[in-house]
């Protein structure tokens, strides 16, 4: 198995920058498992950074900076200033990962909003792609709506929401409008039936995958560090689902992933 691009890893997570391994040892590990791709995702301004020095050190791997909504009460302008000078720097594929997140409190609201918003302002004036990050407490739908509002009120055309948890309904919304879906190990999980559904009567052009690596590790993994080497068991649970060959799925979710994030 080879050739999987891994859209979502956090190698510069402390995680991992508290083990004894180095962000060399997980790109290594990975490619000998088959992912010929990898994009690190920045979360604050610091991760974004190193997710920017390793773009630039490392081959095939593309960094994608932002601000994670639930760092949105730190919010200073100078860490947006900070973002928007990152975009001019190597490998730099997308503003990310941003969004709306009331899975965790409903205190920050409108700051998740205001930060989202400034974020999206940055990826129209540069021309890339967002990178999404939506959630809400179980069985709730309100993080999901106020982002379509926010998207469809900026017109944003190039959007990949990660690590997708959603239900089919929103599904369908975000796909309607040629977004792209981002699944981790969380389609290995039996209880994720929904998930699962989604995938089966999605269109293969729009599905990406991703470990989210050092979170959401797949089954048998579960609960344990996640890393980007363990995508292939991502790519076998989707082939069976979608009934195709693991190769099948490698080449088009990668295809898709060079055409959302431009890589040539």
């Amino acid at each position: 198995m080879a050739g999987i691009y891994d859209t979502h890893t956090h190698l510069n997570d402390e995680v991992y920058l508290q083990m004894d391994t180095t962000s060399g040892d997980l790109i290594k590990s990975a490619q000998q498992a088959g992912v010929s791709m990898l994009n690190v995702v920045g979360y604050d301004v610091k991760s974004s950074k190193i997710a920017l020095r390793y773009a630039s050190v490392y081959p095939n791997v593309y960094a994608i900076i932002g601000i994670h909504p639930n760092e949105a009460q730190y919010f200073t302008s100078q860490a947006l200033d900070a973002i928007t000078e990152m975009t001019s720097g190597n490998n730099v594929v997308a503003i990310g990962e941003i969004g709306l997140d009331y899975s965790r409190t409903n205190k920050f609201k409108e700051e998740q909003k205001a930060i989202f918003i400034a974020q999206i302002k940055i990826a129209l004036d540069r021309d890339l792609p967002v990178v999404l990050h939506v959630k809400d407490v179980k069985d709730q739908i309100q993080a999901y709506q106020d982002s379509l509002e926010i998207l469809d009120q900026y017109k944003v055309k190039n959007a990949v929401i990660h690590s997708w948890e959603g239900n089919e309904q929103f599904a369908e919304e975000f796909l309607n409008r040629g977004y792209y879906l981002s699944f981790s190990g969380m389609i290995t999980y039996p209880e994720n039936e929904v998930l699962a559904t989604i995938v089966q009567k999605m269109s293969l052009n729009q599905l990406l995958i991703e470990t989210d690596a050092p979170y959401n590790s797949p089954i048998p993994f579960e609960g344990k560090v996640n890393y980007p080497r363990l995508a292939p068991i991502i790519v076998k649970k989707i082939a069976k689902l979608k009934k195709l060959d693991s190769d099948d799925i490698i080449s088009a979710t990668r295809k898709n992933g060079e055409r959302i994030f431009r890589i040539k």
